[in-house]
């Protein structure tokens, strides 16, 4: 189909970037929420915490092929143009997150069920290492100067995902026995997920490329110029997305840490990682139109230092009363200051680096601080309060990350010429 010249209301350009996005952090998001049921299904030991590691484990592996779906569809889409690599990564989404509804279990098909879940996760993990960057670039090149409220909505579009991915589990764990949960229940949340893939396809495909891509002329091998002058870069943008994934993956493993440490009813930690949903959708677009007015880098050094700050008496609090309240309380403040940190940052990675080599550029940033911060912080979390009984651990893990963004932050504050 050819694509028209007309143009396309910014609606629809937010809408056409953002629904990659929004599926991948649902299927994630759901995957982690329903941990303990994908491992009996699947994963089936004699310990159901063993179980519980190799889900987490699976999942965690699973980001080991964003760095080449970063620098496979980054290239792509920097070489032949945003909205195709766009159309390549949703297709992709979509097969991963139908195999997660539809494969049988280990009861019916052995050891061929775990093999086949770690393919599903393995393809949505190159899809989602290719997707930030494309989208994020299609989404900032089309924007002007609303460069960092059109951005953020890659994190708005995280954070209608966590509302449906928990509101979903949320639902499923009052309307359904701990047994059907156990059973089918799980895939359900799966089945939902499959409706966003068809429409955001349709709507990528009747949209034109960018206006910036169409003035420059496309690198050849983008990869290459990318590691070549912009290395370092790619690293900082790395650190930069730090405190933002430590804080988002820290809400997806909550219903788990509430539940198997503190010792709360399922519905209630399901609840609890609801509440904290909700904060970023007002906070988000708030925290990144003020960015474009009062610039991005001080915004975000003040937050992160905050989060560096109050990351660890928090969850001390927490330990000391494990209650429903008090753990609400802590994360929706956690997920507060998190919204208005990554409100701005996609317009910022997209500032740091050129046109000919942004997508690639924002793919590989956004895919190591994931990678590195995120891919594994649930499997991580789990053995150290399994193995140390400190329940504060989760506020170590976000202090800490916190301290690597702040840093990060002021060398490119010092060393970095941003453009847009």
């Amino acid at each position: 189909m050819a694509v028209r010249d007309r143009k396309v209301p910014l609606a629809w350009i937010i809408l056409a970037a953002s629904a990659g996005n929004a599926l991948e952090w649902y299927d994630f998001s759901v995957f982690s929420y329903f941990a303990p049921q994908i491992a009996a299904a699947f994963f089936p030991t004699a310990s159901a915490g063993r179980g519980l590691l190799l889900t987490f484990g699976t999942y965690g592996v699973s980001f080991l092929a964003r760095p080449l779906g970063a620098a496979v569809l980054g290239s792509y889409a920097d070489s032949r143009g945003r909205r195709a690599a766009l159309t390549v990564s949703i297709l992709l989404m979509t097969a991963g997150t139908a195999m997660m509804a539809v494969m049988p279990g280990y009861g019916a098909i052995g050891s061929c069920a775990p093999a086949g879940i770690l393919a599903a996760r393995l393809i949505q993990g190159f899809s989602a290492g290719g997707e930030f960057g494309g989208a994020t670039a299609f989404m900032i090149e089309h924007a002007g100067r609303r460069a960092g409220l059109v951005g953020s909505f890659q994190f708005t579009s995280q954070a209608v995902s966590a509302i449906l991915g928990s509101g979903t589990a949320w639902a499923l764990s009052w309307l359904l026995s701990a047994s059907a949960l156990t059973a089918w229940g799980f895939r359900l949340p799966f089945l939902f997920g499959l409706l966003i893939g068809p429409v955001g396809y349709v709507v990528r495909r009747h949209i034109g490329e960018t206006p910036a891509f169409g003035a420059v002329q496309p690198a050849r091998f983008p990869l290459r110029q990318l590691l070549a002058g912009h290395g370092a870069r790619v690293v900082l943008g790395g650190c930069v997305v730090a405190a933002g994934t430590a804080g988002t993956y820290l809400n997806i493993y909550l219903p788990t840490y509430a539940s198997q440490h503190l010792h709360m009813a399922l519905s209630s930690s399901f609840a609890v990682t609801f509440a904290a949903s909700l904060a970023p959708m007002v906070v988000t677009p708030l925290a990144a139109h003020w960015s474009d007015r009062a610039g991005r880098l001080p915004m975000m050094t003040w937050i992160a230092g905050v989060l560096c700050i109050g990351a660890y008496p928090a969850f001390r609090l927490v330990a000391a009363h494990p209650t429903p309240a008090m753990l609400t309380a802590v994360t929706v403040g956690i997920s507060v200051a998190r919204a208005g940190y990554t409100a701005p940052a996609a317009a910022l990675l997209a500032e740091m680096f050129p046109v000919q080599v942004r997508a690639a550029g924002m793919s590989l940033s956004y895919t190591l601080g994931v990678v590195t911060f995120g891919g594994f912080a649930q499997l991580l979390l789990e053995w150290l309060i399994t193995t140390t009984g400190n329940q504060s651990i989760p506020g170590i893990y976000m202090a800490a990350t916190s301290l690597i963004t702040v840093a990060a932050l002021l060398i490119i504050r010092r060393t970095v010429q941003l453009r847009l």
